[in-house]
């Protein structure tokens, strides 16, 4: 099996290549990461994983956050969908 890739935001710093690449990650810049690319390997800030701005909210409130951020969305749309756009807007 070939190197799994895992694009992360550069520069790296030295812990970070040395613990993806002790995983078997080949890191590429995340600039080159496809739109549907999801990280397999959450940063860790002071030793725990950041949170996303959608982590625990309902669908109901999702949606009124993205309103207050004037995000566009379908009212249809299932969470994991409006869950990726809340937490891409934050970015």
């Amino acid at each position: 099996m070939g190197e799994k890739i895992i694009y992360e935001q550069h520069p790296v710093t030295a812990e970070r290549k040395a613990e993806l690449r002790q995983k078997g990650y080949k890191i590429i810049d995340a600039k080159f990461a496809p739109d549907d690319y999801k990280h397999p390997e959450p940063m860790k800030k002071g030793g725990s994983v950041v949170d996303k701005p959608s982590k625990g909210l309902n669908v109901d409130e999702i949606k009124a956050k993205l309103t207050e951020k004037g995000i566009d969305f379908d009212p249809a749309a299932n969470k994991p969908v409006l869950a990726e756009l809340l937490d891409n807007a934050a970015e």
